[in-house]
């Protein structure tokens, strides 16, 4: 047995434990391609280190700036990984990388400010810069890219614009942004004096070519850039709420820190976290070597699969462990539609829309394949043999 075949997966455990839109809130007889979160345990060097914490039976606060060892073990990450060399001191944990989005937005954006994000995208890029009193400005994608029409970006600032969102690797197309095109950006954002936050959850996540992060030492260095990262997508450690910001000066960490009210100890990321996060980018690059060779795997049989349906266009993927095709021929909505897949093949999918992934997203869904081979392929089988039902 390995850590990813069918064997592996423990569906007692998960329809108890995972949740959002997951095995947990649907029925048996349901298989969940949903939400971006593996069918697959933590890699063994991760549970140990835990154990390990707790059999101590000392629980005590930590300090509001995160664990020194995990401050240094997520910058030796960026640094030997991404190329990007990364200073520890500005490095700050997080509860998620969600609430690190929220961080950034509300240390760098008040009332009446505005900042432009992707469309689609996921919709906490939305809901942190209007959590922070910002308005959003959305700039829409080419189809089947992740990076911007930079005439049409650069048409949206204007003397209240502060900063630009990216996602890098997008979610939910799937696809990252070149070197070529973070160079652009940075130059764009420092000419205009706009944040450039990188949302780079997904970074771990490639296939066919390299990751390229906004930090990368071939990139200009722009003071104004914030990465917005975490473990739940490379370490499936969804449950364990593990994110970090990582900063370019002591300035720029400063104001995160104090948005971020750890200080006041009514935030703040859990000790027990850190200390997985320790073990996991430490001690657990073969796991996610594995782990990556068989999404490679899976990522065919999606795309494999997809370029069968005659309701589904063709695309293609080179990282993040998601597909998001566009609907063809189908009347009704993707809500609607994701809706009569899941009646009539009891597989869940997530439909493109406003609330889930911006306007543009419409006309679209979402399958996660971060799953064993067979799972998936009943999944498929179930919904190929849904075919007649699902014509329009």
């Amino acid at each position: 047995m390995t850590f990813f075949d069918n064997d592996s997966v423990r569906l007692d455990l998960l329809r108890q434990r995972a949740y959002n839109y997951r095995w947990a809130v649907h029925p048996t007889d349901v298989i969940p391609l949903t939400a971006a979160d593996p069918d697959f345990a933590v890699a063994p060097q991760i549970t140990e280190a835990l154990v390990r914490h707790a059999t101590d039976g000392y629980h005590s606060y930590g300090p509001p700036r995160g664990l020194p060892e995990f401050r240094e073990a997520i910058a030796d990450w960026y640094t030997r990984t991404k190329l990007s060399p990364t200073d520890a001191a500005h490095v700050l944990p997080v509860n998620s990388a969600a609430g690190g989005l929220f961080i950034a937005a509300r240390a760098i954006l008040g009332p009446g400010d505005n900042a432009i994000i992707p469309d689609p995208v996921d919709f906490l890029f939305r809901r942190s810069i209007e959590a922070a009193g910002g308005t959003v400005r959305t700039c829409p994608l080419p189809e089947d890219s992740a990076e911007f029409d930079l005439d049409a970006l650069t048409s949206l600032i204007d003397d209240r614009t502060r900063a630009i969102f990216i996602c890098n690797p997008h979610n939910p197309r799937g696809r990252m942004l070149s070197a070529a095109h973070l160079r652009a950006l940075l130059t764009l954002a420092e000419r205009h004096g706009l944040w450039l936050i990188s949302d780079e959850i997904w970074a771990d996540i490639s296939y066919t070519t390299p990751f390229v992060s906004v930090l990368d030492r071939a990139l200009p260095v722009y003071p104004k850039t914030i990465v917005v990262s975490g473990l739940s997508k490379n370490f499936a450690l969804a449950a364990m709420r593990i994110g970090y910001l990582i900063a370019r000066t002591a300035e720029i960490t400063t104001q995160l820190f104090e948005a971020s009210q750890h200080a006041s100890t009514a935030a703040g990321i859990p000790v027990l976290s850190q200390v997985a996060g320790t073990a996991a980018l430490t001690s657990c690059d073969a796991w996610l070597g594995d782990f990556r060779e068989h999404l490679a795997a899976r990522r065919a049989q999606t795309l494999a699969f997809i370029a069968q349906m005659p309701f589904l266009a063709p695309v293609d993927t080179n990282a993040t462990y998601l597909a998001f095709p566009r609907l063809v021929g189908v009347q009704d909505s993707a809500e609607s539609f994701v809706a009569r897949v899941l009646a009539e093949s009891r597989v869940a999918l997530v439909p493109g829309g406003r609330d889930w992934f911006e306007a543009g997203s419409e006309g679209h869904l979402r399958i996660c394949f971060a799953t064993s081979e067979e799972i998936l392929k009943v999944a498929f089988d179930r919904i190929t043999c849904a075919l007649p039902k699902l014509a329009i």
